[in-house]
């Protein structure tokens, strides 16, 4: 049998039960995320400023769909990018990158899954999807192209996971159980690869940056957590 066998059996049946939702009972909308929508100022060496979401990135999208971006910067001149994507009433404003990527022009190098201990909160070790990305030139740039790590993950209500089919599968468990369709949030912490050099010191640079990116991360959602557990109150 072919190893990929079960997973078309795996979307069929979710296909299939989503169907069923949308036929079956009322659903009730929760406005109450797992996680707070602002991300914060200051994320312990890094301190962030707001970034513009464009009309491009908005547009096919449910109008109830929020956003949220800074650029986070040190005082070494490093850069981090962090961005939410918070689901309405519509679903459809989750997806995994790996859908929408190769139509903006980038393509896979790596995906693996990590594991992040945090410090505090609920997970106490945050599974995410760790991609290495590459886009070639844009119009204008250099030779190099750009390579980018970008990290992702799913926050819904009390549910954490990196798998978009699990978070699928939850949120159709609470729909048809519960009667609850949760607003699920999908989260990205990224940061730019210098292009050159030979390859030993570029897996060296890649190692570092994968790490700053991690601490990055044990600092900053178990921030988001506190803060949206404030606000549901």
């Amino acid at each position: 049998m072919k190893t990929w066998f079960p997973f078309v059996v795996v979307l069929a049946l979710i296909g299939g039960t989503m169907g069923l939702t949308a036929l079956v009972g009322e659903v009730k909308s929760t406005t109450e995320p797992g996680i707070s929508m602002s991300l914060p100022v200051r994320v312990g060496e890094w301190f962030g400023e707001r970034q513009a979401v464009s009309d491009v990135e908005r547009r096919g999208l449910p109008q109830d769909t929020e956003f949220e971006r800074k650029r986070y910067f040190n005082a070494a001149g490093e850069e981090i990018y962090s961005s939410i994507v918070m689901a309405g009433k519509d679903t459809r404003s989750i997806h995994r990158p790996e859908i929408c990527l190769p139509s903006q022009g980038w393509s896979i190098v790596d995906s693996r899954c990590e594991d992040i201990p945090l410090a505090a909160g609920v997970p106490r070790v945050l599974q995410v999807r760790a991609l290495k990305i590459y886009h070639p030139p844009f119009a204008g740039g250099g030779d190099a192209g750009v390579e980018r790590l970008s990290y992702y993950w799913f926050v819904g209500k009390d549910r954490v996971t990196a798998s978009h089919l699990e978070r699928a599968a939850w949120n159709i468990y609470d729909r048809l159980v519960h009667s609850v369709n949760h607003r699920w949030a999908y989260l990205t912490v990224s940061a730019d690869l210098p292009r050159g050099g030979d390859k030993g010191a570029a897996r060296e640079v890649e190692e570092q940056r994968r790490q700053r990116v991690r601490g990055f991360i044990q600092i900053l959602f178990p921030m988001l957590q506190q803060a949206g557990t404030q606000t549901s109150r």
